[in-house]
Order: structure tokens, then C-alpha cells, then sequence
């Protein structure tokens, strides 16, 4: 390996260190009760080393939530690749989703902590990978022509924004594996009204099935 080449690998293994020591505090103590000294602290590095890697709180907590989202995109994508049929992904990718609400580092950053660190818009904008797995999902389901809603980014929005809020509830709540379990029974019984919809021939929103002439 070359000078170059150790000098990244030791960049790299900096910035992973202050992101995991970060995780864990944001997770257990909050934004507010984290201070870059205990980050720093927890990744055995100097505080001049976190500023070298993130210019503040905020822009470490932004990566954070981006390190938590892609680890839950990831496991979204493991459980639908183990399927074969386009719905049964489908199906697999949104329990995979579901059941990570109920991780708590997943609850305390992405669904209590960054709506008020980073703002909703903000927020929205980091969610583009779990947005663009849904899309991916509906498309090829609606390739099959078992799906009567048009493949669109308004539709992909639409139902993601519906997953996200589901998210927000089981994160919410008191018994968040209640929360999860009803919240998963709705989401799967909307999605399968409109799979047996375009199994059928019914319509469903404006009734263009796919491969339709429009």
C-alpha cells in the first residue's frame, strides 16, 4: 500500500470512529446533551480532529442520520432481494422498513431527533435513497401489470410520505411493536387494494394501467 493509500485508509477510519461515537451519544442522550468534547472523547480523537472532519454539531449530525438511513436502505434492499416475484419484494422491503422503525437508533435520530436538528425540508432531501428503492420496487411490480397505479414520482411520493408517516407513528408511540404491527396491517391492505386492482383489471387514482395508451 502506499503512503497515499495508508494516509486515506487512516482518514477514513477517523471519520468512521467520530460517526459511530456520535451515533451512539445522539442515540442515548439527544442533540442537545451531546457535546463535540464527548464525541471526540468516545472516538479516543482530539476535538480539532472532529472540526478537520465536520465543520459543526449540525453537519455531524447530518451525517449521522445519512450513515443511519443508508444501514436501513441496505437492509430494506437485502430482505427484497431474497424474493423473487416483484409484490413479494415489495412486501419484504416494506416489513424490513417497518421493522427498522423499531430499532432504536433509527427511532431516536431519523424519526425524533432530525425533524427538529435539520427541519423537515432538509430531512426530505436526505431521504432520496429509500425513496428511490420504493421507486425502483413499484416499477418493476407495475412492469408485471399487476398494479394498476401509473408508475410516476408523484405516485412514488405519495406513498412514500404515507410509509414515512407510518414511521413517525410507531416512533411516537408508547408500544411502538402495537404501533408497528397495525401500521403494517393498513400500509399492506392500501398496496394490496391496488396489486389485486391491476391483477384484475379494475382501476385505482386515474385508472391508467400500465401499458396503456394514454
Amino acid at each position: 500500500m502506499t503512503v497515499k493509500g495508508r494516509r486515506q485508509e487512516y482518514v477514513d477510519a477517523t471519520r468512521a470512529a467520530l460517526l459511530e461515537s456520535a451515533l451512539e451519544l445522539f442515540a442515548e442522550k439527544g442533540f442537545a446533551q451531546t457535546s463535540l468534547d464527548e464525541v471526540a472523547a468516545g472516538a479516543r480523537l482530539t476535538k480539532g480532529a472532529l472540526y478537520h472532519h465536520f465543520a459543526s454539531k449540525r453537519a455531524l449530525f447530518e451525517q449521522v442520520l445519512a450513515t443511519v438511513n443508508t444501514r436501513i436502505a441496505e437492509k430494506v434492499v437485502h430482505a427484497a432481494e431474497s424474493e423473487e416475484e416483484p409484490w413479494d419484494r415489495l412486501m419484504r422491503g416494506l416489513d424490513a422498513y417497518l421493522d427498522a422503525c423499531l430499532d432504536h437508533e433509527y427511532q431516536r435520530i431519523c424519526l425524533q431527533q432530525a425533524p427538529a436538528v435539520l427541519g423537515w425540508e432538509r430531512c426530505r432531501e436526505l431521504e432520496a435513497q429509500m425513496m428511490g428503492l420504493l421507486d425502483t420496487m413499484l416499477n418493476e411490480l407495475a412492469a408485471t401489470g399487476q398494479m394498476s397505479l401509473k408508475p410516476s414520482s408523484l405516485a412514488t411520493r405519495v406513498l412514500f410520505r404515507m410509509l414515512s408517516e407510518a414511521a413517525m407513528v410507531i416512533g411516537e408511540s408508547e408500544e411502538p411493536a402495537v404501533a408497528r404491527a397495525e401500521v403494517g396491517t393498513l400500509a399492506r391492505q392500501l398496496l394490496d387494494a391496488a396489486h389485486r386492482d391491476g391483477a384484475t383489471g379494475l382501476s385505482w387514482g386515474a385508472g391508467v394501467r400500465p401499458g396503456d395508451p394514454e
